[in-house]
């Protein structure tokens, strides 16, 4: 059946989330029912409102696709892309001309994205406004918040003259690979503010730009891919991926200085692309470059820093990444003043907080050490180093129990002594966890007072409450010999299930018993 193109407006940012179709620009006549398409999307209204999107297999794109386009004119070119049922980060490159800058923007669940970035950004390639600005962190910097017109120009700079008005810019719809003219057109004015093109003596002067829309609705299958060229002659490539996890980096906390520090946090970064055309090559590295934009999520949503102060995160506890409005910005050794390795630890605690079951304690103090580094990451001190307070050395620190990390189920720990000389310890913990109360000396007291039992344990072959036998040994920290009740969940022996258990000087349970009224029982 022939497809007949004819010019019609809609209210929204995009066909797939508007809800009528009109006759006229102003929005006041409404198009007749029937089905109407655009970018793989066909819609039919029905008494005036558009009913839900469906994609057009036939004429539509998919995620995964690269598409090219050369025109010896100007024009406004629409795609929309089935992104499918996912979720994840949805990455889109783009390359423009080497000498004709061309505007992109993506919308997604009525949200537009047009922050922009590329490989080597800050290092080798500078970014450029109509003013001459060179201080840009990425295209698109100070086009935030993103609105319905806010495209962004890219590729090579075009001098102070790119920014103005253009008028009658032909509008074109992607149908399955190629872009259609559709008989309208558009006006579209390009600012300051919507520019970040590279210099001409970047390296290259034309890079491969990269733009990531988080896609956190797993309903919603469509985003709109929008190119603006305003300039005649203009050439254009761009492929987008199909929603996926970005790739992840442990770091540390964000902090305002270059010292090293152990990495603690999961961080993710969208990676750059190099080439001509689709398929574009993309970076392997596995931590961020300079010109990677930097999440605090796998989807790309939060930005990490996303503000106008220059902060770091310690990589591998020798480099520091600079990050600035979400972007890394420069990659330099990390340093302190004493030349002693950083690394996180507890504050002192017992023991039984780290090897008796639940939850470990937080790792949210920065301590220092004169060893070459054991562990993850090497940064942990070993038998004998001593362990300091502060990154100058001035300070050891005060002899207690420090928990440092889990690993496979065990968690390590360190022990110091006085001289801050530092022991290394590990335990594993008890997975499956009851609760015990405090010590009695004989077993009926259980049986006529109230005794609070909430304090998790279990035992080393991870029984059960119920699965508790003689001959089983208490997890963690030694037990002072003696009678204990233990029960599944937090109670007391007044109102509460519970049973006893007596525990020798091994941590071993020689005895279980129960009440029967004020009387103990053995089991």
């Amino acid at each position: 059946m022939a497809v007949t193109y004819q010019v019609y407006y809609f209210d929204g940012l995009n066909f797939s989330n508007a809800t009528t179709v009109f006759d006229d620009q102003a929005l006041t006549v409404v198009s007749a029912d029937g089905f109407y398409a655009q970018n793989g999307i066909v819609r039919q209204q029905l008494n005036g409102v558009l009913l839900n999107a469906q994609a057009c297999t036939s004429c539509g794109a998919d995620c995964g696709s690269g598409i090219s386009a050369s025109f010896s004119g100007n024009g406004y070119f629409s795609a929309d892309i089935n992104v499918a049922n996912s979720v994840g980060a949805v990455v889109i490159y783009c390359k423009m001309n080497s000498s004709v800058p061309d505007g992109i923007q993506a919308t997604f669940d009525n949200v537009v994205y047009n922050k922009l970035t590329c490989e080597d950004n800050h290092n080798g390639v500078t970014l450029i406004d109509c003013n001459r600005n060179t201080n840009l962190d990425y295209a698109g910097v100070n086009n935030q918040p993103a609105t319905g017109t806010n495209f962004t120009v890219v590729g090579n700079d075009y001098g102070p003259g790119l920014c103005g008005t253009y008028n009658n810019l032909d509008e074109y719809n992607l149908v399955n690979t190629s872009y259609v003219a559709t008989g309208g057109t558009r006006n579209v004015t390009v600012v300051n503010n919507m520019v970040g093109c590279a210099t001409d003596t970047s390296t290259p002067s034309s890079p491969v730009f990269t733009l990531v829309v988080p896609k956190t609705n797993i309903n919603l299958t469509s985003v709109n891919v929008e190119i603006f060229a305003p300039i005649t002659g203009t050439v254009f490539a761009w492929e987008i991926l199909c929603p996926t996890a970005l790739p992840s980096f442990l770091g540390s906390n964000l902090q305002d200085t270059k010292d090293c520090i152990s990495p603690i946090e999961d961080y993710f970064f969208a990676r750059n692309a190099t080439g001509s055309s689709p398929p574009f090559t993309k970076d392997t590295n596995t931590t961020p470059d300079i010109g990677n934009f930097v999440y605090s999520d796998d989807s790309g949503t939060t930005p990490v820093n996303n503000t106008s102060a220059l902060r770091y995160i310690i990589i591998n506890n020798t480099t520091a990444l600079g990050i600035r409005n979400g972007v890394v910005v420069s990659s330099e050794p990390c340093s302190n003043t004493g030349g002693f390795k950083a690394f996180n630890s507890s504050s002192n605690a017992g023991v039984s907080t780290i090897c008796d079951g639940g939850t470990p304690p937080v790792t949210s103090q920065t301590f220092y050490h004169d060893g070459s580094g054991i562990g993850p990451g090497n940064v942990y001190p070993d038998n004998g180093d001593t362990v300091y307070v502060d990154a100058a050395g001035n300070t050891v620190l005060s002899p207690g129990t420090y928990y440092l990390y889990t690993s496979g189920g065990v968690n390590n720990y360190m022990t110091i002594g006085i001289g801050g000389s530092a022991t290394t310890v590990t335990c594993t913990p008890p997975t499956q966890t009851f609760f015990i109360s405090a010590l009695s000396a004989t077993c009926n007291n259980f049986c006529t007072s109230n005794f609070q039992i909430g304090v998790p344990r279990g035992t080393t072959n991870n029984a059960s409450f119920a699965g508790v036998s003689v001959g089983d040994t208490i997890a963690g920290s030694t037990l002072t010999p003696g009678w204990y009740a233990y029960a599944a969940s937090v109670t007391n022996t007044q109102s509460g299930t519970f049973k006893q258990m007596q525990i020798d000087g091994n941590n071993q349970i020689t005895s279980l018993a129960e009440c029967d009224g004020q009387q103990c029982n053995p089991l």
